[in-house]
């Protein structure tokens, strides 16, 4: 009997050494890494496992050793069996749970290496839009230097075009005050000679005028300057060939230099002046009348014998200044007309009152502007600290000049500004 537990015992280990199953528990214990190893012998299902390994290896021996009969061999290699085949399913399950825990820990270590991954990407685009950021906040603090350099150097051409502006309106005013004149025509006798009387006197022409207008622009002299016209030209040009001369006063003598002289600008244009006998021009238009609706009333106001009025030719607007211009067939309507000056129409249930005059046309042509100079005339420059009045200060350069000792002649003219500007008007000989 002990001889048979002994086999029996003998053949079980074998069995259990040489299981497929038992060798590849083994192999894979042992194949695997150190990290899992760690963490099979640290959990509780491990712990527990080999608890009961040893427990039930205890158990067996004692069974093995003990057994006295052999009815009780039978029922150890069952037993044994039975608890053989449980350990199996319990390292079976031991072997799934610890694929299971690989592939997790496979899982992990890749979803580690995503995370590491993704943060360093993530660190690389934080680095890139630091720096992106660092370069865009240096261009726009040299952008930003840039404008205000350009708009200190504006704000520079701002100021200069304000000076340079109001120097211009300086000069505008004065070419204005030189513009401004008064020029007075001069008066003519008009004959007036009866003639033959027209069969229709509507047809008469309109009446025009012409005239040339010359505005010289004559010398402004400054205080302490005369201006001496000579008779002969060649006397003024002697005189300015020599230049400088000495004056003297009572108490005193004075150094002056003679010069040529310039005029101011001089302008001469031609106006020309046509008062209509057909058109006439009508004032105070409604303005929120249409130009048809308007044209219809007036040709029917305007078109009313009862009222002087005529054939119509057409009617013409110039809403810039709400004037409106009626063209008759006949010349005398213009003239029944005016009489009137005041006439009332009715549009839109309101009444409305204009004015009407006779159309005077004017225009301005042959414009010329240009300057000159006299041939006969000098500049004396420095009669300053003169004690005698201008009317005595004139005498005696005239006497002066007109002494042929002097290089002078026969003076035609002179005028001098003691403490004042004069302005010399005269009709200069132009070159």
């Amino acid at each position: 009997m002990d001889t048979s537990l002994d086999c029996s015992g003998n053949h079980l280990r074998e069995d259990l050494c040489n299981s497929e199953i038992v060798r590849t528990m083994d192999t894979s214990l042992d194949c695997s890494d150190n990290h899992l190893r760690e963490d099979l012998c640290n959990s509780e299902i491990v712990r527990t496992m080999d608890t009961s390994l040893d427990c039930s290896g205890n158990h067996l021996r004692e069974d093995l050793c003990n057994s006295e009969s052999p009815n009780t061999d039978k029922e150890n290699r069952e037993g044994l069996l039975a608890e053989y085949n449980h350990w199996k399913k319990q390292q079976d399950t031991a072997d799934h749970r610890k694929s299971f825990f690989l592939v997790e820990k496979l899982d992990a270590t890749d979803t580690k290496m995503e995370l590491q991954r993704l943060l360093e990407e993530l660190s690389t685009k934080q680095e890139n839009m630091a720096e992106e950021k660092l370069d865009k906040s240096n261009q726009f603090k040299r952008e930003s230097e840039k404008l205000k350099m350009v708009n200190l150097e504006l704000q520079k051409q701002i100021q200069e075009l304000k000076k340079t502006l109001k120097k211009e309106e300086h000069v505008l005013e004065d070419m204005k005050k030189e513009l401004q004149v008064e020029n007075k025509l001069p008066r003519k006798n008009i004959n007036f000679k009866s003639g033959e009387a027209h069969e229709d006197a509507e047809s008469f022409p309109d009446i025009s005028y012409k005239y040339f207008v010359t505005i010289n622009g004559g010398a402004i002299l400054q205080s302490g300057q005369t201006f001496v016209t000579f008779e002969d030209s060649e006397v003024a040009k002697t005189i300015i060939k020599k230049g400088n001369y000495k004056l003297d006063f009572e108490g005193t003598s004075v150094k002056v230099t003679a010069k040529p002289i310039n005029f101011n600008r001089t302008t001469q244009f031609e106006i020309n002046m046509n008062l209509s006998k057909k058109r006439l021009c009508v004032h105070y238009l409604p303005v929120e009348l249409s130009d048809e609706y308007l044209r219809d009333r007036l040709e029917l106001t305007f078109y009313k014998p009862s009222i002087g009025g005529g054939e119509i030719e057409g009617v013409q607007f110039d809403r810039s200044r709400n004037l409106a211009f009626i063209d008759f067939r006949q010349s005398g309507v213009v003239e029944r007309l005016v009489k009137q000056k005041h006439f009332e129409f009715s549009a839109d249930n309101a009444l409305h009152q204009i004015t009407v005059e006779p159309h005077l046309d004017i225009k301005l042509n042959k414009l010329q502007m240009f300057t000159g100079k006299s041939l006969k005339s000098v500049l004396l420059d420095g009669l300053k600290g003169v004690e005698e009045t201008e009317d005595d200060i004139q005498d005696i350069v005239q006497i002066f000049f007109q002494k042929t000792t002097n290089g002078g002649g026969e003076v035609e003219h002179i005028l001098h500004s003691h403490n004042r500007k004069r302005v010399a008007e005269f009709e200069p000989d132009l070159n």
